[in-house]
């Protein structure tokens, strides 16, 4: 079994701090690399640094929109973001998107606004630098999965892959970016939860639709599948993720591999 983690933290903690022999437990497991994803400037800059020393370790930079509150000003804050673009091991834009969960009622519309904003912005930086763009999508009611299709639709080329991570929410919304070009579609270890057969269904739908567009993360150091619910994700985890997919689902675990890299633009950097 080989396995790309399409989307991880290792420049999180408490994963940084012995993210070597997180790394080495990982490729033990069958892990041949991952995508290391940054949430705002200090991640991003450690997503790079720890990428830079392992040739399959690659790095995605972007603002989360929950960090929206350590932004002073959108247009200095992209404007770094687009410098560390040209640096060999950024291969993706992100995580960004829309994120309503829990919102201050009082101050929802000016969040609202405030997200849309900042994703617009590095949907522009992702199309300007033909780069992947890695959603982050979460809502308590379908708003946000709404609002989420209506930027994309206004504002990106559809040239460069567009991954859902820690997909979830309502299956009308992922039948429409199913069949947008270049869509994939990323699950973590709470496919594995009693509870979570909504997302086996959006497995299911886009499996039966095209199992190409199916990616598998850990989102480590968050979302450990079963039976380590509600402990700390380690990246070696992903190998209990992929053989429920494979055990419960019918996943095909190559054909998800060869995704993953597909998805990313590293089929080349990385064997099959």
């Amino acid at each position: 079994m080989q396995i790309f983690d399409t989307h991880y933290h290792l420049n999180l903690e408490p994963l940084t701090s012995q993210w070597p022999t997180y790394h080495t437990q990982a490729i033990e497991r069958g892990v041949i690399g991952g995508l290391i994803v940054g949430t705002d400037a200090t991640s991003n800059q450690l997503a790079i640094e720890i990428a830079k020393q392992r040739p399959s370790l690659f790095a995605c930079v972007g603002i989360h929109p929950e960090n929206l509150n350590k932004i002073t000003s959108l247009s200095d804050s992209v404007a770094e973001l687009s410098k560390l673009l040209d640096q060999p091991k950024v291969i993706a834009i992100g995580e960004t998107g829309l994120d309503y969960y829990r919102f201050d009622q009082e101050t929802r519309d000016a969040q609202r606004h405030a997200q849309h904003d900042l994703l617009v912005a590095q949907i522009i930086l992702a199309k300007q630098y033909q780069l992947p763009l890695v959603l982050h999508v979460r809502d308590d009611r379908d708003e946000a999965y709404q609002e989420v299709l209506e930027l994309i639709k206004q504002h990106w080329n559809f040239q460069t892959s567009l991954i859902f991570h820690c997909v979830s929410g309502p299956l009308s919304y992922i039948d429409t970016a199913m069949h947008w070009p270049k869509t994939y579609f990323g699950f973590d270890g709470n496919l594995t939860f009693k509870n979570a057969e909504n997302l086996r269904e959006i497995f299911r739908l886009v499996q039966n639709y095209d199992d190409s567009r199916i990616l598998l993360e850990t989102d480590a150091p968050f979302l450990a599948p079963v039976p380590y619910r509600g402990k700390l994700c380690e990246p070696a985890m992903i190998a209990g993720t992929a053989i429920f997919a494979k055990e419960q689902l019918g996943a095909d675990l190559d054909k998800i591999y060869k995704n993953s890299l597909q998805a990313f633009q590293i089929i080349r950097l990385i064997p099959i």
